[in-house]
């Protein structure tokens, strides 16, 4: 997703090591023995994979042109598809398509709220760390 349709950003590194952060954080936790996230909660899993997405396209769509949140939807979707046929092949986990679906549902929770403001939000906060230089 490198291209012209990135930022410019006063501090690159610092918005996408936690960015790949997050991905690594996903991934791990999509393909490690599943330990039961919260107890007491029937479902609570398909909220964490909600909110995990939710958090995933917010992030990216602040380092991208705001024009750009289709195309970082279809990524993530992309990936927690590919996570999920994984799984299917790992003995201790199993494909579960209310997962995609709850992935779905924060990807695009996201998607909405990057498309009418939080969009390119990487460099308002440059712009208002500026300011205070």
């Amino acid at each position: 997703m490198r291209g012209r349709k990135v930022l410019s950003l006063r501090f690159p590194m610092a918005w996408w090591t936690p960015g790949i952060g997050f991905l690594v954080l996903v991934a791990t936790g999509s393909l490690i023995p599943s330990g039961g996230v919260i107890t007491g909660f029937e479902h609570a899993d398909k909220f964490v994979h909600a909110f995990s997405y939710f958090i995933l396209m917010v992030w990216f769509s602040g380092l991208y042109a705001k024009g750009e949140g289709k195309k970082i939807a279809f990524v993530l979707i992309f990936l927690g598809i590919l996570l999920e046929f994984i799984q299917a092949r790992l003995p201790y986990r199993f494909f579960d398509p209310f997962d995609l679906i709850a992935n779905t549902v924060g990807i695009l929770f996201g998607l909405f709220l990057s498309a009418i403001a939080l969009g390119g939000w990487c460099k308002r906060v440059e712009s208002l760390m500026k300011s205070d230089d």
